[in-house]
């Protein structure tokens, strides 16, 4: 089990991978870790609001990529709304990640895929990271 502040660590190797992944043209692994970057921070978001030092990724609730349930566990609800619609449309397009992705021909993903995921999720202001780090 991985600890909130390795899990905070990881989530940003995984960005700055996914940024040299982009920098290399490399857009099909660039927006599969993407993925990673969001799963990560919401699991070390997840640690913090429940108080715990280790992620309890062995417990059936919490062993889980959908993020939408990640979201729930991490108490976002309330703030990822049509309330806040540019947090929302970011966490839209950051989200439309599935672990199953790995399986995709080469060549899935293009530079736009991959700008705009990246972008959702470093947007400084309303970006998915930016949303999540505040409150890990």
């Amino acid at each position: 089990m991985a600890t909130r502040e390795e899990l905070q660590a990881l989530s940003a190797l995984r960005l700055r991978e996914a940024e040299a992944l982009f920098a290399a043209q490399l857009y099909d692994g660039c927006v599969y870790l993407c993925g990673y970057v969001v799963e990560l921070a919401l699991k070390a978001r997840i640690c913090a609001i429940l108080d715990i030092s280790e992620y309890p990724d062995r417990r059936q609730h919490f062993k889980t990529h959908d993020f939408d349930e990640l979201k729930l566990l991490a108490g976002l609800e309330r703030e990822i709304t049509a309330a806040n619609p540019q947090l929302l449309t970011n966490w839209s397009v950051a989200t439309e990640w599935k672990p199953e992705w790995r399986y995709q021909p080469a060549g899935s993903y293009g530079r736009p895929d991959a700008e705009r995921i990246l972008g959702a999720i470093k947007v400084a202001q309303d970006g998915v990271l930016a949303c999540i780090s505040r409150r890990w």
